[in-house]
């Protein structure tokens, strides 16, 4: 099913926490040699396949810095795996000699910005014909002023860079209850430099939440396609999933088409790990984010039979491949 080099080559993680510990997991099992190049790596620096860097590289989402960091490294070469954000940015976008000497399986530095740009990801749904939840830019306070009632009836305001946002208030998103709160979150937040979106919030327990993960291949096959279900989530309304199960493919089916479109559309590259709410007053799956990178529960698609940095990894070295 896989192919790997009798002699590996390296592999140089970005990340940290939980992403990073099952990322690490999944190549290590593998017998894949991983080195940690990031700073902060927290707990995972405690996983018997963490190897970090004697100097760290700091993180930055520009391709230039991570380019004369990498430079001076000792390796021959080494695929790069970015497990956050803002590392993938930067991977994306470097020089074609370092990608060449550091290869990854990632999309193009266009299609990295349309995914972690919350905004220009709702424009590309809609582009695409993908359902979801209504959403709407927010640039000003007269943005809100202008907007009907019925518009914050049922609505949240989330960010357009999602770490940026994370790493300053600690939550994910935040509730408004009508247009004065709504006001009054924007104008805090847009103080420190951050852009938000005001989105429809959909109705349901945390089991109404799916989950599609999967790979694209440098061609655009999709090689793997993983189907989850949230069973329990922390905090109740913006939070993480603290329970969740595999599910048949042919349960999610309607969203995978949809998703299907969106790959396609944007071209696509590597892992991925889309976030759909089947909708109970319709029934409709409605895709809410996508992250294009290893995520929080990588390590249990693994533990399902779809080791998806091992593909990473032999995507980035070319390496002959089959469908899992």
């Amino acid at each position: 099913m896989h192919s790997t080099p009798k002699t590996k080559v390296p592999v140089l993680a970005f990340g940290s926490g939980l992403t990073l510990l099952g990322t690490l997991r999944c190549l290590g099992r593998e017998g894949i040699p991983v080195t940690v190049a990031s700073a902060a790596i927290g707990y995972a620096r405690r996983s018997r396949w963490s190897h970090p860097l004697p100097k760290p590289i700091p993180e930055s989402p520009d391709p230039m810095a991570l380019a004369a960091a990498l430079r001076e490294l000792p390796f021959e070469s080494a695929v790069l795996l970015a497990c956050t954000d803002i590392w993938s940015a930067a991977v994306a976008g470097l020089p074609a000699d370092i990608a060449e000497r550091f290869p990854a399986s990632i999309s193009s530095p266009e299609t990295q910005a349309v995914l972690v740009d919350k905004a220009r990801f709702a424009e590309a749904l809609r582009r695409f014909d993908v359902p979801h939840p209504h959403t709407l830019a927010i640039r000003s306070v007269e943005d809100l002023e202008a907007l009907p009632d019925s518009c914050f009836d049922r609505a949240f305001l989330k960010p357009c860079n999602s770490q940026s946002f994370s790493a300053k208030y600690r939550v994910k998103a935040l509730p408004c209850t009508d247009r004065k709160s709504a006001a009054l979150v924007y104008e805090e937040v847009a103080q420190d430099g951050l852009d938000l979106l005001l989105q429809e919030y959909l109705p349901g327990p945390p089991d109404c939440h799916y989950f599609i993960d999967g790979f694209v291949d440098r061609s655009g096959s999709i090689l793997a396609v993983f189907g989850r279900r949230r069973i329990r989530m922390n905090p109740p309304d913006f939070g993480n999933s603290t329970c969740t199960i595999s599910v048949p493919i042919e349960e999610v089916g309607p969203a995978i088409a949809s998703l299907e479109r969106l790959l396609q559309g944007l071209r696509v590259r590597g892992i991925f790990s889309a976030e759909f709410k089947r909708d109970p007053t319709d029934g409709i799956f409605k895709m809410l984010e996508m992250n294009a990178r290893p995520w929080w529960y990588i390590g249990f698609a693994e533990a399902c039979g779809m080791n998806m940095p091992l593909l990473s990894y032999q995507d980035a070295l070319r390496l002959p491949m089959e469908a899992v």
